[in-house]
């Protein structure tokens, strides 16, 4: 029978403990678990896993309290810390006898060797349902040179690519998983941050894109008029820049004290694979970026910006006049106040289809033309 990931992965979560004491992922006791036992049964049959009471491991085992009754009870010293206490057993071992010594799991070699190139296994242990364990070690073994340095980012980066090739690839209210984890990973586990600007600039990248998409095709983006809303554009914005890059932007411009554009030529850089925007655009994003980031006033760059969405990327205002005199023609109100009117509606009836139309009496839309007219409520 092979191994799989979800016996390696008890095999990284019981390594160097007692026997009788495994563990769930989680750091639970097992209790004798049958799928935690069968997958140690498993690894032992692989010759990935063993058992020793040896001196050498089980010692260690052993409780600092353990440790002076053991001494004690040979009356040699019992003073001391942990390290002490097992030396004087070690320096004694010739008049101890019987010593009890716990059995501990441990790796033959090729377990050893196991461990280090599935060490990222354990980075895959709550996935939240977007790359389950199982997932990541099946791209491992079948996509991924096994002798990358970083399994976990290629992981990450294979399913990005896999989604945007595909078009499968979802930025859902700034928010992408594959991007997140990459741009969380690169700056916090790693420290890379190079990698992490990066990431976190394609991050930014499709979340303007995100936005655009939205720009042209969401009326509450616009006044009445068709004017661009400054204030619904700039809380759409600061929500996705402040979702995951506003950090990395943060060490750009205190820790590395970069211009606007050095930042600018850097994610034209980072995101030349994806980007097809025009540089103008991106550029006054950058600035807008940066003033959100540091808190200043950032009324005077996002005007600027403003003004080149307006040049292609806005809702045409010929649809807002659309949009008026369709609602022009109707008047908007309920039947509570049609019975306060004492409305007479006649119902007609389509021979043909049998579709019924509602006509109100004339007296009635009189008043309702005069409270429109003069904005008077219904």
């Amino acid at each position: 029978m092979s191994v799989n990931a979800r016996d390696l992965l008890v095999l990284h979560t019981n390594v160097n403990r007692l026997v009788g004491e495994e563990i769930f992922a989680n750091k639970c006791l097992a209790n004798n678990d049958v799928q935690i036992m069968n997958s140690i049964k498993k690894l032992i049959e692989a010759e990935l896993l063993t058992t020793t009471n040896d001196f050498e491991v089980s010692i260690y085992k052993k409780t600092r309290p353990e440790l002076q009754s053991i001494l004690k009870s040979f009356g040699i010293k019992t003073t001391g810390n942990k390290p002490d206490l097992i030396k004087r057993i070690d320096d004694n071992f010739h008049i101890i006898n019987n010593l009890d010594l716990p059995y501990v799991y441990i790796p033959i070699k090729k377990g050893e060797e196991i461990l280090k190139k599935t060490e990222y296994l354990t980075s895959f242990i709550q996935s939240y349902g977007e790359i389950s364990l199982e997932r990541a070690y099946y791209l491992v073994e079948n996509y991924i040179d096994e002798n990358c340095d970083d399994k976990v980012a290629e992981i990450y980066k294979f399913e990005f690519q896999r989604k945007y090739d595909n078009g499968e690839f979802d930025f859902n209210h700034g928010y992408n998983f594959e991007l997140n984890m990459l741009i969380d990973h690169y700056k916090r586990d790693v420290k890379d941050y190079d990698n992490a600007r990066k990431y976190s600039n394609i991050y930014l990248y499709f979340g303007l894109r995100d936005f655009l998409k939205k720009l042209m095709s969401n009326y509450s983006y616009y006044d009445s008029k068709g004017n661009i809303d400054l204030n619904e554009i700039q809380n759409d914005l600061n929500r996705f820049i402040n979702s995951s890059a506003s950090g990395m932007y943060e060490r750009l411009i205190y820790n590395e004290n970069l211009s606007n554009n050095i930042m600018f030529e850097l994610f034209k850089k980072d995101t030349q694979d994806y980007s097809d925007l025009e540089e103008q655009l991106i550029e006054k994003f950058i600035n807008y970026v940066v003033s959100n980031v540091k808190k200043e006033s950032r009324s005077n760059t996002l005007i600027e910006l403003s003004k080149i969405l307006e040049n292609g990327y806005t809702i045409d205002k010929e649809e807002f006049k659309k949009e008026d005199d369709y609602l022009s023609k109707y008047i908007f109100t309920d039947i509570d106040y049609l019975k306060k009117l004492e409305s007479k509606i006649n119902v007609a009836i389509d021979i043909r289809s049998g579709e019924i139309h509602l006509v109100l009496d004339d007296d009635s839309l009189d008043i309702l033309i005069q409270n429109q007219k003069y904005g008077n409520e219904f």
